[in-house]
């Protein structure tokens, strides 16, 4: 287990659902589970942090589908709030920024623009960015 916290960061969720596959007891896995946290191998706090960032700068990922994830992966809502607040601007922006470029250079054959402007927007809204950051951009 320590191996597999060390290969990359995880969450309380995902120990568990690995520590399934071993024949453990409760006790047994309530000791790994504390010998992780321990040895500092487990952090939820450090792990919201990681998710955040590599889904902003990797997947380029909003903030609502970056704190759905979360919430998929059972993190608290204090750690949820704190994690997405750690966000760079700078990053996040550059990835909104980006995708609108991307989107707008695949549609440069769209006569419409109204048409145009309601496809970007949905596809940004797809990628978890707000109503208002979007429409930010795009006007």
């Amino acid at each position: 287990m320590e191996a597999f916290c060390a290969y990359q960061e995880r969450c309380l969720f995902e120990i568990k659902n690995k520590l399934e596959e071993f024949d453990l007891s409760d006790t047994e896995k309530t000791y790994v589970i504390l010998s992780l946290k321990t040895n500092k191998y487990w952090n939820e706090e450090r792990f919201a942090e990681a998710y955040c960032q590599g889904k902003v700068r990797i997947k380029r990922w909003g903030k609502q589908k970056i704190k759905a994830g979360l919430i998929q992966k059972h993190v608290d809502s204090g750690i949820i709030k704190s994690a997405l607040e750690s966000i760079d601007e700078l990053d996040y922006s550059n990835a909104l920024q980006s995708l609108f470029e991307k989107k707008s250079q695949e549609l440069k054959s769209e006569k419409d623009p109204w048409i145009k402007k309601q496809k970007i927007m949905r596809y940004l809204a797809s990628r978890g960015f707000s109503f208002e950051e979007i429409n930010n951009l795009v006007n």
